[in-house]
């Protein structure tokens, strides 16, 4: 029997209570890593930093002024925590001076609940590993994942691939409700290797590596229906 998945923590610095609110609504949602947002604190603080110790800080840009400075101090205060750059597309200048300071990833404020969950998972491996090795992997996925080019621009639309099949379709709309490959089997009565198969074929035709990229795909594409 497999050990139960650690938890995720995380803290999110924002002085906007519906922002924390609405994050830790969809965070505490995730199907496939279990994850608890740390209580609301209304201001930075050493304690929250060296007592709390989140595996993830998320940092709303539009916020706190002073990014870079509390980057600093949380890279100085717990080194192994990740951090999260929350902002909106108005902000590139100071966009780009946070990623330069040493954040790990960003979610964009127009980008809905299954890409927050998607960026928040990707960086999960690079918060638990083991290893040096391991963890120098994890964060480079996550960043690769985190930082879109809607910071840029928006991205051109796509489509999904002719080839798909309609099981496999199904499991798109499966995944993009956030369900684990274990749901999906147990909602379509079929079994986890079966599953395993489709989502490798899924991930071939669409051109995605993993289960992240393809729901950054579903989000570009900005169908209703697969």
């Amino acid at each position: 029997m497999s050990a139960a998945m650690p938890t995720l923590t995380i803290g999110i610095l924002s002085s906007q209570c519906l922002v924390w609110l609405g994050l830790q609504k969809i965070l505490e949602s995730s199907a496939t890593v279990p994850m608890v947002v740390l209580p609301h604190q209304e201001r930075t603080s050493d304690r929250l930093f060296a007592e709390c110790r989140p595996d993830v800080f998320i940092l709303d840009l539009e916020t706190e002024r002073d990014a870079i400075g509390i980057i600093q101090q949380i890279r100085e205060a717990v080194p192994s925590s990740k951090i999260v750059l929350l902002c909106g597309l108005g902000d590139k200048d100071r966009t780009r001076e946070a990623f330069a300071a040493g954040v790990d990833g960003i979610i964009l404020k127009v980008q809905p609940p299954e890409v927050v969950l998607a960026v928040i998972e990707a960086l999960y491996a690079a918060a638990k590993p083991s290893t040096a090795p391991e963890r120098e992997t994890a964060g480079k996925i996550g960043l690769e994942l985190a930082f879109t080019r809607q910071v840029e621009s928006d991205p051109p639309q796509t489509a999904w691939p002719e080839a798909l099949t309609e099981r496999e379709r199904e499991i798109i709309r499966l995944v993009k409700q956030g369900l684990s490959n274990k749901d999906i089997a147990y909602k379509l009565s079929i079994s986890d290797s079966t599953v395993r198969h489709h989502m490798t074929s899924i991930f071939d035709k669409v051109g995605v590596p993993n289960r992240q990229k393809l729901l950054i795909h579903a989000h570009h594409v900005r169908a209703t229906a697969v």
